[in-house]
């Protein structure tokens, strides 16, 4: 928390010009009249008072700024109440004392006791010191609050980077897992598909900025098509749309990717009755992507899983209520549709 003293004392002048000079001017006929006859000597008195009254709020807030963490509430609250007596006191000394010998003058007429003179500037030390203290507590309310901002956003940061950390290991696993069948199989694909795989991973690897374009996303799928090509006999069947001029547009990295992932690894991929179904589509700032793929009969590989529920808690800490992820699935044909705003 920074010391602020330009502003306070500039907040505290809108708080003395309201509290002070307009409320004179407004209620007082003798004011108005003063200020009429002579404006200067007017604004030389109020300045005066400004800054004798300035006095009571600033070390209000000084007390509590360097004592209010360290030490005890009760030992602040009584140090600031102290540090009111103590103005008063100062006050007292240069008005009715120094000022007098000076000039022969004070701020009072006649003789006054201490105190009297203390009682009697009360409403001052209380109206100016609370002052002081609600600045105090309202600055130090929002750096609260800009703290517990800053460690949520921290804390998003490092969860966030925690969950892209696992995307890398669960896709190279997949992706190992199939060109060791096509090296099982003798294939002379295996060759093509390390190089594949090793595309993959330069985007995986160097593309995991908080942003990429949808172009570089849709490739990084189209290699991954192509990748999965090499391990069936029958070509893969997909099909893809995407609205026209959306290539530049701003997206989380591997979104796209965890979904047709899915769609090859629980549904049907070479039937061009069923092609799996990629459509990015985008109107009035949203981005709607739908991934649809007939469901297959063979049984179900109960292992990993990683990919979709990691991409879940990505999308919820990137886009938080910009986006909503929906499911549908009739025993039939799986789809799912997320909704981005990224205007």
């Amino acid at each position: 928390m920074k010391l602020r003293l330009p502003s306070f004392i500039a907040s505290f002048l809108v708080f003395f010009l309201i509290m002070e000079v307009m409320r004179d001017l407004l209620l007082s006929r003798e004011s108005m009249d003063q200020f009429l006859e002579n404006t200067l000597k007017f604004a030389e008195l109020s300045a005066l008072s400004a800054i004798l009254f300035l006095l009571y709020a600033l070390v209000a807030y000084l007390i509590l700024f360097y004592c209010y963490k360290k030490f005890a509430k009760g030992l602040s609250a009584t140090l600031v109440l102290l540090g009111a007596l103590s103005v008063i006191g100062l006050r007292y000394v240069l008005e009715e004392i120094v000022l007098k010998a000076i000039t022969g003058f004070g701020n009072y007429y006649g003789g006054i006791t201490v105190s009297y003179y203390i009682f009697d500037n009360l409403y001052y030390a209380i109206l100016y010191t609370a002052f002081g203290v609600c600045w105090f507590f309202v600055t130090y309310s929002v750096h609260k609050e800009q703290q517990q901002q800053a460690l949520q956003l921290e804390n998003k940061k490092s969860e966030l980077s925690f969950l892209r950390a696992q995307v890398n290991p669960h896709f190279l696993f997949n992706m190992l897992n199939n060109i060791y069948a096509l090296i099982n199989m003798g294939s002379d694909k295996a060759l093509m598909a390390t190089d594949k795989l090793s595309q993959l991973l330069r985007y995986s690897l160097y593309e995991a900025n908080q942003q990429v374009t949808i172009e570089k996303e849709v490739q990084s799928v189209n290699d991954y098509v192509e990748l999965q090509g090499l391990r069936f006999r029958e070509s893969v069947q997909i099909t893809t749309t995407i609205s026209p001029n959306i290539d530049t547009l701003p997206i989380m990295p591997f979104v796209l990717l965890p979904l047709v992932e899915n769609a090859f690894k629980h549904g049907v991929a070479t039937d061009a009755l069923q092609p799996i179904i990629l459509d990015l589509k985008y109107d009035a700032a949203t981005l709607q992507i739908t991934v649809a793929n007939a469901i297959a009969t063979r049984q179900k590989d109960e292992t990993g899983g990683i990919g979709i529920e990691n991409l879940k808690k990505r999308l919820e800490l990137s886009y938080g209520k910009n986006h909503n992820f929906k499911v549908h699935n009739d025993g039939k044909r799986h789809t799912v549709i997320i909704n981005l705003n990224i205007a």
